[in-house]
């Protein structure tokens, strides 16, 4: 009888991770510890709490489970346990020795087995843990063609994202990201086993479009993965990195979405005192304060984190906004050494022109110009070309020439606009008032409108700030006063035409995909930016105003 309680447990706990239910998972397992001490049920509740992000008790039920295997002579769960465990250690925990120790062993239990995908999954996690992506290739070819020859999609989907951001990483954008596109395939299409994998390659995808400045790609599969998760009901694993699934909102703007999440893993990380699994939550955090115009708030999130090179362009950027030029310049200098060239190096460039400008040192922002040119012309990127011409654009203009600058500013909004990158474009279209200001002043009041427009709707206050005065100063309209739409994000808007249909808090969550609490969020923001006292009169106006007449 108690064999057949724990093959039920084992059963139920498995349906209840598959469904994404990892509370209930987590308590199937417990219920069949307290029967029996299964190995399999101490590593069932170890991937539970690891999704409900409880690093520390995950890694310990699955140690617990690996020597359980161990001592019943079963070598492939224990090899499953040990990979993990290596990985954990050395993203999460940063102890490099126990991480090597732990793969050491993964490398013993597979020399016993019979071939199959272990070795794949051996040569995937190597490359995993290798700091470059560029080095991986390797790994991840020999992971690859394991992978398809066993059948095994969880190591195939893997392989091919890891390839992908290692070949982006090694210059060859185009067919990086063929591959990392063939591994949201594989995640999107259903053919996955462990749920984990999502997260990995979802992670790695992420990466991937960020390292190849390609955001308009993230915000594609973003619509992608949110119609998966919708048909399949796992909704919850948008919950697999709290950066990355920031990232994930940024792209579709979402702006206060992405901030609850960096927030969120914030606290959790300092809770625990674990690594950021990718990039740091603050650095990221610190790159949206800035587009909020909110300076200082960046400048205390990265205190402490300056010298991370994930987080070295923001800490630039907030020097760069208090007038520390010489300091931006050297962080930046230094940094643009370490990637040598490439698309991690656009960027870099572009935001070292601006603080050469703020030097008053046009040779210089010149030569950078023409630098970032040169990336441009050898990756043949759209959106480092993109760059380029902004970067280019803005040069000139410093340097007074005004039809060049024209010239190149116009060309950076045209690529921007075909890459679905509204605050890039915008950002352009700003420069280009700026350009404009003097010699076609009614251009540069119409730019200078459509990119405050594109701001609001992004929710970036601080940068439409900059366009609102710079249209005020032109002599264009001003912003309407408080209850203006323009204030709000095109998710609040959202919001408040839901609020227009008298939907609670939950569901407009349903609706739209995201938690309770943010909707909550949303809506004591819409009322704030709104001045409204209550729901019932943000309902008010949104029946008033929240359509065109």
């Amino acid at each position: 009888m108690v064999d057949a309680a724990v093959s039920e447990g084992l059963k139920e706990g498995e349906r209840l991770l598959f469904s994404t239910e990892w509370v209930a998972a987590a308590s199937a397992f417990e219920s069949v510890l307290a029967i029996h001490d299964e190995p399999a049920a101490h590593d069932g509740l170890g991937r539970a709490l690891w999704w409900l992000r409880d690093v520390d008790r995950a890694i310990a039920e699955r140690t617990a489970a690996y020597a359980g295997f161990r001592r019943l002579g079963q070598d492939a769960p224990a090899f499953r346990a040990a990979v993990w465990l290596a990985r954990e250690y050395a993203e999460v925990l940063g102890s490099e020795p126990v991480s090597r120790g732990w793969f050491a062993r993964a490398e013993g239990l597979a020399s016993r087995l019979p071939d199959g995908a272990e070795v794949g999954w051996l040569a995937v996690t190597r490359g995993l843990l290798r700091p470059d992506p560029a080095m991986a290739r390797e790994d991840a070819r020999a992971a690859l063609s394991v992978g398809r020859i066993s059948g095994d999609p969880d190591l195939e989907a893997t392989a091919l994202a890891l390839l992908g951001l290692g070949t982006i990483s090694a210059g060859e954008v185009s067919d990086g990201m063929t591959l990392v596109d063939e591994a949201m395939v594989v995640v999107t299409a259903g053919e996955l086993h462990d749920r984990m994998v999502f997260g990995d390659v979802c992670c790695m995808v992420t990466r991937a479009s960020e390292e190849a400045c390609d955001a308009s790609r993230l915000s594609q599969w973003n619509k992608i993965v949110l119609r998966f998760m919708q048909r399949t009901g796992h909704l919850a694993l948008l919950q697999f990195c709290g950066t990355c699934c920031a990232e994930i909102f940024l792209a579709s703007g979402d702006i206060a979405s992405a901030e609850d999440w960096l927030t969120k893993t914030l606290h959790e990380l300092d809770q625990a005192g674990h690594r950021a699994r990718c990039v740091h939550p603050a650095a990221k955090l610190a790159e949206l304060r800035l587009l909020q115009g909110r300076v200082e708030d960046a400048s205390r999130l990265l205190a402490g984190f300056e010298d991370r090179p994930d987080a070295l362009l923001a800490t630039a950027a907030v020097r760069l906004a208090a007038g520390d030029t010489a300091v931006a310049a050297a962080l930046l200098h230094r940094r643009i050494g370490h990637v040598v060239g490439g698309l991690l190096a656009v960027p870099l460039l572009a935001l070292l022109a601006e603080v050469q400008m703020a030097q008053s040192d046009a040779g210089q922002a010149l030569e950078t110009a023409k630098r970032l040119d040169e990336v441009a012309a050898e990756t043949h990127w759209p959106k480092a070309i993109g760059a380029s011409h902004l970067t280019a654009g803005r040069v000139a203009a410093h340097l007074g020439d005004i039809a060049a600058a024209q010239e190149r500013l116009d060309s950076a909004i045209a690529i921007f606009d075909e890459l679905n990158m509204p605050l890039e474009a915008a950002r352009a279209r700003l420069s280009l008032a700026e350009a404009l200001r003097d010699s076609d002043p009614e251009v540069a009041v119409h730019e200078a409108g459509v990119a405050l427009a594109a701001f609001d709707e992004a929710g970036a206050a601080g940068m439409a700030d900059k366009a609102a005065a710079l249209r005020r100063a032109l002599g264009g309209p001003a912003r309407t006063g408080p209850k203006a739409l323009g204030l709000l994000s095109r998710r609040e808007r959202e919001v408040l035409e839901l609020l227009a249909e008298a939907k609670t808090n939950a569901e407009i969550a349903d609706r739209l995909f995201i938690s309770a609490k943010t909707a909550e969020h949303h809506v004591s923001n819409i009322l704030a930016k709104l001045h409204l006292r209550s729901r019932g009169e943000a309902t008010g106006f949104a029946l008033r105003h929240s359509r065109p007449e």
